[in-house]
């Protein structure tokens, strides 16, 4: 690493809330990433002062909810037992966080460069109202970098989403991606060839990652772990039969919005709830992400209801060469769940291609 690049303090915008597991280890990923360049890493968050657009929005979307006879969306913080949010702050005590009060020219001149991602950053739907932030409209454009952001979606659902990403990005010096599929819409929208790079948690190595699991939740006796942020599905039920040998082994469930019966588990847990487990059946990227690195046996179902956001784990699975993990592909085989033979090279690759990203974001 250059001695140039040091001392260099960098600001960190990403998504925030003390729910989501993989956001938050991605969050962690990046802060120490970004220590390994020989950068200073701050992880900001803003204060909560929600502007009347905003507000406006959330009064129109539950008055629709009650028009069309649906209950509210839960908060996923707010369900939460005492026992897992606790767990949350534990590993948050990881990340170094600041809140900003404001975007003003303060907050600008307090960091060198800004980078926005990893995760849904720049989601559209999930961004809404929310753009100057996410596109870190209040710094230079010299300052703003983006790794691994992802859109978190296969298509725009109109022409005002893909002119608000359009004119989000092109303020930005560098800009990578972490889907194929995003890149391809950027390219679309704005005429911008966005790199594509893996996610963070990739890049830190099984010992990085055992060094802060915990093992508080994880049972002693074999079982069976499920990650499902659609929900149980006819695939994922189908799979269960099969590596439950018919219900005989135990099911350690878990979710972002907490269920009765499932762990008070952070994601130091998490991690170590997939590493011991006898299989991962699961429909999200980070479940996946985890179970490769750490080489436990895995299906990966899709996501049943809601936006498809299934180009992700289709790209994954091909970048570490897993397709046969794929339930309902062609290449799928139920006996080699837990062969992981050259993921471990392919995951090296994948490493150097992004520590070289970002390394080249902060020569000067």
């Amino acid at each position: 690493m250059r001695s140039s690049v040091k001392n260099i303090r960098v600001g960190i915008i990403t998504l925030a809330g003390n729910f989501n597991y993989g956001n938050r280890l991605q969050c962690y990923a990046m802060a120490r990433l970004v220590e390994r360049v020989g950068c200073i890493p701050f992880v900001l968050e803003k204060e909560q002062q929600f502007s009347l657009p905003r507000r406006a929005y959330y009064a129109i979307k539950k008055a629709a909810c009650v028009l069309l006879g649906k209950g509210p969306s839960s908060n996923a913080e707010k369900n939460r037992t005492p026992e897992r949010a606790a767990a949350f702050r534990r590993f948050g005590r990881n990340i170094p966080t600041v809140i900003l009060p404001g975007m003003g020219r303060s907050a600008r001149d307090s960091y060198d460069y800004f980078i926005v991602g990893s995760d849904q950053v720049w989601n559209p739907e999930g961004i809404r109202h929310q753009e100057p932030w996410f596109f870190a409209k209040f710094t230079r454009p010299e300052q703003r970098i983006a790794v691994a952001a992802s859109l978190g979606i296969d298509s725009f659902a109109d022409s005002k989403q893909s002119e608000r990403v359009a004119g989000g990005v092109s303020g930005f010096a560098h800009v990578s991606v972490r889907e194929k599929r995003g890149a391809e819409l950027i390219k679309e929208c704005s005429d911008i060839d966005a790199k594509v790079i893996c996610d963070p948690t990739l890049v830190l190595s099984s010992d990085d990652w055992r060094t802060v699991a915990d093992g508080r939740c994880t049972p002693e006796k074999p079982y069976v772990f499920t990650y499902l942020l659609g929900g149980l599905g006819t695939e994922a039920a189908d799979v269960l039969e099969m590596v439950t040998d018919h219900g005989r082994i135990p099911v350690v469930p878990l979710s972002d919005r907490q269920k009765p019966g499932e762990p008070d588990a952070g994601p130091a847990e998490f991690i170590d709830l997939i590493d011991n487990a006898a299989h991962v059946v699961t429909d999200s990227f980070h479940a996946a992400v985890f179970s490769s690195i750490l080489h436990t046996p895995l299906t990966i179902v899709h996501r049943e209801g809601g936006a498809s956001m299934f180009s992700r784990l289709e790209q994954l699975s091909q970048m570490l060469g897993i397709e046969e993990k794929v339930y309902g592909t062609p290449e799928y085989d139920l006996t080699r769940a837990g062969e992981y033979k050259g993921v471990d090279e392919a995951i090296a690759c994948e490493r150097e291609k992004f520590m070289g990203y970002l390394e080249g974001c902060f020569e000067r």
